[in-house]
């Protein structure tokens, strides 16, 4: 019992971290109806980005994560301003585009930063026993920043103009130009906000474990298996597939070796697309 509350525990800190990189994949393909590759290594920039503001500049973590986040936005507006806004009428073409310039972002990371893993100096505190259970500080607190981040977006989507801009953009595009929303006001407001709540993920992924210019791509599969299982275009179906994925990734290490447990997302995928093709929340079937 208490492995199967500890497997859940560290489910649902996974399983944020997932919900907040889906959600940043589900937004921008809601307004530009492609799904980005390189959004992985916009996480890896905005880690490094918090290190080195932490290393260079020797800013406290939470100043030095502001930095980080402040890099992710802005390598991946520029990213949209000079590539993605050119070709936003070519779904497939910027699909490819993605690929490439995630490629390319990689390699750029491993020359600048070099391949060598590089962790943030963090306090350690001794791990909280609650009921058999292992808790462990820094976690938890990982953890819940991330339900602040995912809650402030929710408010964002369903309070502010700008949100509900982003709605209509994303259920459908052509009404909301025919009712004069300003599709390219939305467009950077979209992916500032998926931007920010991707490097934030990284960040605080980082945190928990350790930075490597591959480190935004080797979580890009789950996190794309989140946003399609939410449904493309979605943001609470992603947030909920996020978190289902976390846990059924988690709990399956009770069975499996952790290094198979990424299979158990797919898996979870594959079974609940048989059963519901359009996703959770019926979005994907929009989205084809």
């Amino acid at each position: 019992m208490a492995l199967f509350a500890q497997a859940m525990i560290n489910g649902i800190t996974d399983g944020t971290f997932l919900a907040m990189m889906a959600l940043g994949i589900t937004m921008v393909f809601g307004v530009a109806r492609f799904p980005n590759v390189a959004h992985g290594d916009f996480l890896t920039v905005g880690a490094y980005g918090a290190f080195w503001c932490a290393t260079l500049l020797h800013l406290p973590f939470v100043v030095a994560s502001a930095g980080g986040t402040a890099l992710a936005i802005l390598t991946g507006l520029a990213a949209y301003m000079i590539i993605f806004r050119q070709i936003g009428d070519r779904p497939i073409t910027a699909l490819l585009v993605s690929i490439g310039l995630s490629i390319m972002m990689r390699g750029t990371l491993s020359f600048v930063a070099g391949n060598q893993q590089v962790a943030y100096d963090l306090p350690l505190w001794q791990a909280w026993r609650i009921l058999g259970v292992r808790i462990i500080p820094l976690e938890a607190g990982i953890a819940l920043a991330s339900v602040v981040v995912i809650v402030a977006t929710h408010l964002i989507l369903k309070y502010t103009r700008i949100g509900i801009e982003m709605r209509a953009v994303a259920d459908n595009p052509v009404l909301a130009r025919t009712g004069g929303i300003n599709a390219e006001r939305v467009n950077r407001a979209t992916w500032s906000i998926a931007l920010g709540v991707g490097g934030l993920a990284g960040i605080f992924v980082a945190a928990k474990t350790a930075i490597s210019p591959d480190m935004g791509w080797n979580l890009l599969l789950p996190a794309f298996a989140a946003a399609v299982l939410g449904g493309l275009g979605s943001p609470y179906g992603a947030i909920a597939a996020g978190l289902i994925i976390g846990l059924a990734q988690n709990v399956a290490t009770l069975w499996i070796s952790d290094t198979y447990k990424i299979t158990f997302a797919f898996i979870v995928l594959i079974a609940t697309l048989l059963i519901r093709p359009e996703g959770l929340t019926g979005k994907g079937a929009a989205a084809r």
